[in-house]
């Protein structure tokens, strides 16, 4: 416990109600309580492990995920800078082929996730 300065009393003088940390200078409401110590964390060990119930569905691989979009080649666009693109647009690279946009970055970029690696392409707007 550090020492405070009073700044404020109750109006019959008694107790202290807003208070002045000597040492830092911060001010906050009189705690008449000792603060408590925390608690060590405990230790991924010692905590036992519960198995999650999820009701959502697992992700697919990207593999899995490339290959539902290759069954359906009328669902993919040409890229082109000039183009405009959608977050979840499947779009066909003349040179890193397949891609899924993963976001749009303003004012004129997405970033698209090939096979190998994402890809910060330009394009004329994002159609969001």
């Amino acid at each position: 416990m550090l020492a405070h300065s009073i700044l404020a009393m109750n109006a019959s003088g008694t107790k202290p109600l807003k208070v002045k940390c000597n040492t830092c200078g911060g001010e906050h409401n009189y705690r008449a309580d000792k603060p408590t110590p925390k608690t060590p964390a405990a230790k991924k060990d010692d905590v036992k492990k519960v198995k999650k119930t999820s009701t959502r569905k697992p992700k697919k691989s990207w593999e899995d995920t490339l290959k539902d979009a290759r069954e359906k080649p009328e669902t993919h666009k040409k890229y082109a800078m000039s183009g405009s693109f959608a977050e979840g647009d499947w779009i066909d690279h003349a040179k890193f082929g397949l891609g899924q946009v993963q976001t749009f970055v303003p004012p004129n970029k997405i970033n698209v996730r090939f096979a190998d690696e994402m890809k910060l392409l330009v394009c004329n707007q994002s159609q969001g």
